[in-house]
């Protein structure tokens, strides 16, 4: 069952970049369309590649750094007894899992929350908030600890940045169409120079596609990350034998009113709870990168099949 999870997984992430190409692709010829008023050419299927590979290039190479500066994490504290246990806990974790022991740091913030980032296994780094350490109870921060874990296993955490970096790329080259197309408008006074009908659908569509892009990128993005969480609590129950731990810590989540601070909340959908983000409306549960809480701990009970948590 694992094994087929895994291979959905890695199923996925190919489409997830796969899309990706495709909207940048469709996007770099809208972007043409509106600026020079003209049909697709090779330039702009160049323009588009250079793009992609070079926002592939630093999410695999500079990614995983930039959202660690970006975070604030530091190195554990080792004269604090919960940040030097907090190293035991994932090594004996990885251990278990027979992985390379990923590093560890530490965020100063008061919000329960962790995420995990690199792009292999053997890169691996795993973050938690002192506000985490401070309201969980050893077995929940093994839990959690496994939950990280189990993404990098899986190589979420690579597809985590790489969603992160390609939906930023998506988003300013949308931004810097408008723009230019707005100021382009400015500058000939609303007036348009010859074209024609079909030359004005062009541009119509054109900006149709600009104005969808980046709504498109991020919901395959959303889509992508919920199931990746969702698979990432099962296996936390797995590694640690201990569906209570589990619960418990996503317990603690929920009750927990306190937000990340905003500057650490980047990258919304590597945490293991989403930062900033409300489950009131249908747009919200839409545009979550994460199943609501209480899904996520209904699914557990059923995989643990105790009835006595209801």
């Amino acid at each position: 069952m694992l094994y087929e999870q895994l291979d959905r997984n890695r199923r996925m992430t190919v489409l997830l970049f796969v899309g990706f190409a495709v909207v940048v692709g469709v996007l770099s010829i809208a972007v043409e369309v509106l600026l020079l008023g003209q049909g697709p050419s090779a330039a702009s299927a160049v323009i588009g590649t250079v793009i992609v590979v070079a926002a592939v290039l630093f999410a695999w190479f500079t990614a995983d750094r930039v959202v660690l500066s970006a975070s604030g994490a530091r190195e554990p504290d080792s004269d604090r007894p919960a940040e030097r246990n907090l190293i035991e806990i994932v090594e004996g974790l990885a251990l278990t899992a027979q992985l390379p022991a990923p590093k560890v740091y530490v965020i100063d913030d008061p919000a329960p929350n962790a995420f995990a980032t690199g792009r292999s296994p053997e890169k691996g780094v795993t973050v938690f908030t002192t506000g985490l350490l401070e309201s969980m109870t050893r077995p929940q921060v093994e839990a959690v600890a496994a939950h990280e874990l189990s993404h990098i296993a899986n190589r979420d955490s690579l597809v985590g940045v790489m969603a992160a970096v390609l939906v930023g790329v998506v988003l300013i080259v949308c931004r810097i169409a408008l723009r230019m197309l707005f100021f382009r408008g400015m500058r000939r006074g609303g007036g348009r120079q010859g074209g024609g009908q079909a030359q004005i659908i062009m541009m119509a569509l054109g900006l149709v596609v600009v104005i969808i892009a980046p709504i498109f990128a991020m919901l395959l993005r959303f889509a992508v990350s919920r199931r990746r969480e969702s698979l990432a609590d099962a296996n936390a129950v797995r590694l640690t034998r201990n569906p209570d731990a589990m619960i418990g810590a996503l317990e603690v989540l929920a009750g927990e009113d306190t937000q990340v601070d905003f500057s650490h909340g980047m990258a919304s959908h590597l945490w293991i709870e989403e930062p900033e983000h409300s489950e009131g409306s249908w747009l919200d549960k839409l545009t979550a990168t994460h199943p609501p809480i209480p899904e996520r701990i209904e699914a557990l009970r059923a995989i643990s099949g105790e009835n006595r948590y209801r």
